[in-house]
């Protein structure tokens, strides 16, 4: 018993230092799920952040609290770890939560209004043309649907051009002969389907292996409790042997003083 209880303490604050590398992991992917989803901008659909800044969150708080248990946390104090149990608990839920957030929103993401998509559209080649520029070369669309869109403006950008075709190496200077075909809205749409999914994964593997934890946490209490009650049994049990103990002293003293007055 005892050595079990010893090895769980140290298991315990291994898994501390875990579970703040595991905050800190969830902390700088949710970051970066934001990033991305802040990139597109002009088409990303709107409230897809809310679950990855959560999970930003939680993945902070994670980290310190790991930190904490590992620095300030004894393991030999019961109330302490239950405490620190309960903490996890009720992160490890709204994780949970944030997951299951991030899977409905991939369900219902669509795209955005033909009045906002017009909107954002008339500032691709003014205010907006850096942010379309990196969305069309990278992603490698042009417009929202199509080349099309670009009709009523004075030329397609240079963003919307085909550079990996070898054919372009020998054009003309200034001349495209390859445009992309598709629209950029899709791309951004299933893009962002993604990002969400990746954004449920990412709470699932916390959510589990904040649940492996807590599950450790109990059964280093029940040890806990199975040693106290061990404890104090050979406590009572050696309480009561004592006063045992001095009546047979004080018989055996009885016994001589009586032999030696008969002598």
């Amino acid at each position: 018993m005892g050595r079990a209880f010893v090895c769980f303490r140290y298991f315990l604050m291994f898994g501390a230092v875990v579970l703040g590398l595991s905050g800190a992991i969830t902390s700088i992917f949710s970051g970066y799920f934001i990033y991305q989803l802040h990139e597109y901008a002009p088409l990303t659909p709107d409230n897809v952040c809310g679950s990855s800044a959560t999970l930003l969150t939680m993945g902070v708080i994670t980290c310190g609290v790991g930190w904490f248990a590992f620095q300030f946390l004894n393991f030999s104090n019961r109330g302490q770890v239950i405490t620190f149990a309960v903490t996890l608990t009720i992160i490890t839920v709204t994780e949970l939560g944030v997951g299951i957030w991030a899977l409905v929103r991939h369900e219902q993401v669509d795209v955005l209004p033909s009045a906002r998509l017009e909107e954002n559209f008339a500032l691709a080649t003014t205010d907006q043309k850096s942010s379309w520029d990196h969305m069309q070369s990278k992603l490698h669309c042009c417009g929202i649907d199509g080349p099309a869109d670009y009709r009523g403006h004075n030329s397609i950008p240079w963003s919307c051009c085909n550079t990996t075709n070898s054919a372009n190496d020998n054009s003309t200077e200034g001349a495209c002969t390859n445009i992309y075909k598709r629209g950029c809205q899709h791309v951004v749409i299933n893009r962002t389907r993604s990002i969400l999914l990746y954004v449920f994964l990412l709470a699932l593997c916390s959510v589990l292996l904040q649940v492996s934890f807590i599950l450790c946490i109990f059964c280093y209490a029940k040890i806990y409790r199975k040693k106290m009650e061990k404890r104090v049994q050979l406590e009572i049990g050696k309480r009561a042997s004592e006063p045992d103990t001095k009546d047979n002293l004080l018989a055996r003293r009885s016994k001589h003083l009586n032999n030696v007055d008969d002598s």
